[in-house]
C-alpha cells in the first residue's frame, strides 16, 4: 500500500471515529462492565418469574414487553446471565441518549461525554442495568420521551409526535410511563401552552394512545388488577416509603452530582424563571409521596434533569465541572458497591448495601430454598404451592435442572392463571399457602425455609406442610389460592 492510500485510510479510520457519539465510550464501558458481572450472585426473584410465565399478550402485575425478552433470552441459553443482555443494552443505550441532551441544548462533545459517563456510573442505571427488571426498559422510554419533549421545546415541535410512539410502546413494558406523561403534560401546560395544544402534540396523544392503548384496556377490562397489586405494596411500605423518597432520589442520582440535577430542573432554554422539567418533578415527586407503592418512581426524571443540568454547570466552570472526572469517579466507585455484585457473599458490608438495595439482597438464596423445599418432599413425588412467584420461578429454574423436574405452582399474580398442579401430594409452602391446610384430607408440617437469607417476596422463613387429597378436587380449591400483590 502506498504511503497515499495509507494516509488515506488513516484519515478515513480517524474520521470516523472522531463522528462517534460523544457518550459512545461511556455506552460501551457500561455495557462490557455489565455483561463481565451479569453472573456474579445469582438471578433474581422476578428475573425467575419472568422466564417461567407462558409468552402473552397481557398479564394481570403487568404488560408482556419485558417477559417476551427474558423468555427470548431464555430460549437462546438456559444460562441466567443471557437474559440479562437486553439490560446492558438499554443501560449503553441511556449512556447515548443522556450525551443527547446537552447535544439538543447546544453543548459541546466534552459536556456530552462528561453527561454519559454521569449517568453510566451512577447507582439507579447500574441497578437496572445489571439485573433485567421492567424499569430496566422503562428508564430508557422516560430518557427517550423527556428528551423528544425537551427537542420539541428547542423548536422541532413534531417531536412530540415521535414522543407519543415511543409512549405508546412503553406501555407495553410498564404502564409507570402514564404518571410521566401526566406530569410532562402539566409542565406543557404551565411552561409551554403551544406545545400542548400544537397539532404535532395531538399527533403524538393520538399515536401513544393507539400503541398503547391495549395495555390500558386490557386493565380496564379486567378490574384494573394491577391495581391490587400497587395497592398491596402500598400497604406493606406506605410508612417507610414515604421516608425513603427523598433520599433514594439523592442516593440513587448520585449525591456528588445531586447539585447538577438541580441546576437541570432551573434551566431554561426559553423566558422563564424555571426550567421546564421542574414542574414535572414536583407533580411527579408529589405522587410518589401520595401513593408510595415504591420510592424509586420519580427517578427517572431526575437522571433527565442531571443530563441537561451538566451544560449550565459547565458554563459557570465551578468547582463540580473543574473537578467532573473526580466526582464522577468517586461516584461511580459508590454506584459499583451499591449496585453491582462486587461484594462477597455472605459479609457484613453486603448486608448493609443490601439494606440500600434490596435488589442485591433478592439474587441470593434462591437454589439452598430451593434444595430445602426438595428435601421437605421427603423423597415424595409431590408438587409444591408457594405464597411466591419468585420462589416458584426459582424452582421451575433450579428444580428442573437437577434430575427429575419438580412440579410447581402458585396462586401468586400471572401464575394463578397457569392452574394447579396435577400431583394429589403437595408441599404447601408460605402463609397463605399454609392456611389453607383444611382443603386436604391430610397434612404433616415439614419445617420452615432457612431465614439466612432475607428477601423482599417474604420467602424467608416461611412455613412448610406436606399435605395430599384436595378435598373436592383441585377445581375446587383452586380459586381460594390466588392472591395479587407485590
Amino acid at each position: 500500500m502506498s504511503s497515499l492510500a495509507a494516509g488515506r485510510l488513516g484519515a478515513t479510520v480517524a474520521g470516523c471515529w472522531s463522528r462517534r457519539p460523544a457518550g459512545a465510550a461511556a455506552a460501551l464501558t457500561v455495557f462490557v462492565v455489565l455483561l463481565l458481572l451479569a453472573g456474579r450472585y445469582g438471578p433474581h426473584g422476578d428475573e425467575l418469574y419472568f422466564r417461567m410465565l407462558p409468552l402473552d399478550w397481557w398479564y394481570v402485575d403487568q404488560p408482556p414487553l419485558t417477559v417476551w425478552l427474558s423468555r427470548a433470552a431464555a430460549s437462546i441459553s438456559d444460562a441466567f446471565w443471557v437474559q440479562r443482555v437486553p439490560a446492558a443494552l438499554a443501560a449503553a443505550g441511556g449512556a447515548l441518549l443522556t450525551a443527547a441532551f446537552p447535544r439538543v441544548l447546544g453543548y459541546g462533545s466534552q459536556v456530552q461525554s462528561v453527561a454519559a459517563w454521569a449517568h453510566a456510573s451512577t447507582v439507579y442505571p447500574l441497578i437496572v442495568g445489571h439485573v433485567f427488571l421492567t424499569s430496566s426498559l422503562d428508564l430508557l422510554a422516560w430518557q427517550g420521551i423527556v428528551l423528544l419533549v425537551v427537542m420539541a421545546a428547542r423548536g422541532r415541535v413534531w417531536s412530540l409526535a415521535w414522543a407519543g410512539a415511543v409512549a405508546g410502546i412503553a406501555c407495553w413494558n410498564k404502564l409507570l410511563i402514564i404518571p410521566l406523561l401526566g406530569a410532562l403534560v402539566i409542565s406543557l401546560l404551565i411552561m409551554r401552552r403551544d406545545l400542548l395544544f400544537s397539532r404535532a402534540g395531538a399527533v403524538g396523544a393520538a399515536v401513544a394512545t393507539l400503541v398503547g392503548g391495549p395495555q390500558v384496556l386490557a386493565q380496564a377490562m379486567h378490574g384494573w388488577p394491577m391495581r391490587a397489586v400497587s395497592g398491596d405494596l402500598v400497604a406493606a411500605n406506605a410508612g417507610v416509603n414515604r421516608w425513603l423518597v427523598l433520599p433514594l432520589l439523592v442516593a440513587f442520582v448520585g449525591p456528588p452530582l445531586f447539585g447538577v440535577c438541580l441546576r437541570g430542573l432551573r434551566c431554561s432554554t426559553y423566558p422563564s424563571p424555571i426550567g421546564l422539567l421542574a414542574p414535572a418533578a414536583i407533580v411527579l415527586v408529589g405522587w410518589n409521596l401520595v401513593a408510595p407503592a415504591q420510592p424509586y418512581y420519580a427517578v427517572g426524571l431526575f437522571l433527565c434533569a442531571l443530563a441537561i443540568g451538566w451544560g449550565p454547570v459547565s458554563e459557570g466552570a465551578g468547582v463540580i465541572w473543574r473537578h467532573a472526572r473526580s466526582v464522577i469517579a468517586a461516584n461511580a466507585v459508590i454506584g459499583a458497591v451499591i449496585a453491582l455484585p462486587v461484594l462477597p457473599v455472605p459479609s457484613a458490608v453486603h448486608g448493609v448495601v443490601a439494606a440500600v438495595n434490596p435488589v442485591a439482597r433478592d439474587q441470593v438464596g434462591w437454589a439452598d430454598w430451593v434444595a430445602q423445599a426438595d428435601r421437605a418432599r421427603g423423597g415424595t413425588p409431590a408438587a409444591v404451592v408457594t405464597d411466591a412467584y419468585a420462589l416458584a420461578g426459582a424452582i421451575h429454574f433450579y428444580g428442573s435442572s437437577a434430575g427429575e423436574p419438580i412440579e410447581v405452582a402458585s396462586g401468586h399474580n400471572a401464575l394463578w392463571d397457569l392452574g394447579p398442579p396435577a400431583a394429589e401430594q403437595v408441599l404447601l409452602v408460605g402463609p397463605r399457602a399454609v392456611a389453607r391446610s383444611a382443603d386436604f384430607t391430610e397434612c404433616r408440617a415439614a419445617g420452615r425455609l432457612s431465614d439466612l437469607h432475607r428477601d423482599s417476596f417474604g420467602v424467608a422463613g416461611s412455613p412448610m406442610l406436606w399435605c395430599s387429597g384436595p378435598i373436592g378436587g383441585w377445581a375446587a380449591i383452586w380459586p381460594a389460592f390466588r392472591h395479587l400483590g407485590a
